[in-house]
């Protein structure tokens, strides 16, 4: 890479740390509006009764689409584990770029210091949710559940600021981390060498990125605490997600046989979950999965201009989060 490439990338990330200086570490997401009472009661009619209830959200998806500041009005500004952890992760990567300097590293130990204020309480071991009430098709999972497509992102924050200072009290989280990961998420056996697992504590089986996020957690545990008992569970779960690929090389969000849809972002969670994990094993199933995968993804999830076509319109109900 050209120095003067390196000066620009530099220059970009300078430019977005000024910015969150000045914005603030709290937002909100496009899950705001269905957060607020009232957005919740429309979306859970929406579920139940989806003609009646396409009338209540209406506003909301309009809302959402063309006018997204006006989700001040329905939730306030709150703290994302999942932003914290990219934030954590960003400044760590951001000190060993800059060949250690301290305030990327001090700024990736605040996150750190945040997401260990801000895990899920009343569970034993470290875990990380929503910090809103999510209505879902199979009914509201209350605020702090924790939830496996979230708790991987703070494994890897404390994952990567431990390899910068080894400090065994990352350690010690990212080992709790693991073990809530392979004991509260329940397993479902699909086939004698496969698994789909739960989405939280108290979920069902069947999607297929949670599978994915699941078995890169665990894979990666296994490597960095060198238990066998991780990577029996992360390949069972890493089967599931190649089992499901479809011919054509893509997957729906869940093989529950109701959201047998395809769109941009879940993709994406599978296809990096997989590349994670042959990064760190070679697995050669992994490699075959990812090269359908990114087949199908360009072939089919863009239009003729190259821009994302969305397959799937509002996901935020379509899929139930």
């Amino acid at each position: 890479m050209g120095s003067e490439l390196v000066s620009q990338i530099c220059s970009s990330v300078d430019r977005f740390v000024n910015w969150l200086d000045s914005y603030g570490e709290t937002s909100s997401d496009h899950q705001s509006f269905y957060a607020s009472y009232l957005g919740g009661k429309s979306k859970e009619l929406y579920y139940k009764r989806p003609l009646v209830g396409a009338v209540a959200v209406a506003p909301l998806v309009l809302c959402e689409a063309f006018l997204p500041p006006a989700r001040r009005f329905f939730k306030q500004w709150q703290r994302f584990p999942i932003a914290d952890a990219h934030y954590a992760m960003g400044f760590a990567l951001y000190s060993q770029v800059l060949n250690g300097k301290k305030w990327c590293y001090e700024k990736a130990l605040h996150f750190l210091e945040v997401l260990e204020e801000t895990r899920s309480t009343g569970y034993e071991r470290f875990c990380w949710g929503y910090p809103f009430n999510w209505v879902t098709r199979n009914g509201t999972i209350p605020s702090e559940t924790p939830l496996i497509t979230t708790t991987p992102y703070v494994y890897e924050a404390f994952l990567k600021v431990h390899q910068i200072d080894k400090n065994p009290r990352w350690r010690e989280i990212m080992h709790s981390i693991a073990e809530h990961a392979i004991y509260d998420i329940n397993d479902f056996d699909i086939s004698a060498n496969a698994s789909t697992c739960s989405y939280s504590p108290k979920g069902e089986g069947g999607v297929i990125n949670a599978s994915a996020y699941r078995a890169f957690l665990l894979t990666s545990a296994s490597v960095e605490f060198s238990e066998e008992k991780y990577w029996q569970v992360a390949e069972r779960n890493l089967n599931f997600v190649m089992q499901s690929q479809q011919p054509n090389g893509s997957w729906y969000y869940s093989m529950d046989g109701s959201r047998d849809f395809v769109d941009h972002f879940h993709t994406c969670f599978v296809l990096k979950a997989l590349t994670k994990i042959e990064m760190l094993t070679g697995h050669k199933g992994c490699h075959k999965a990812i090269e359908k995968g990114v087949r199908y993804y360009v072939q089919n999830l863009f239009d003729q201009n190259g821009l994302q076509f969305c397959l799937v319109l509002p996901d935020a109900l379509r899929s139930g989060g």
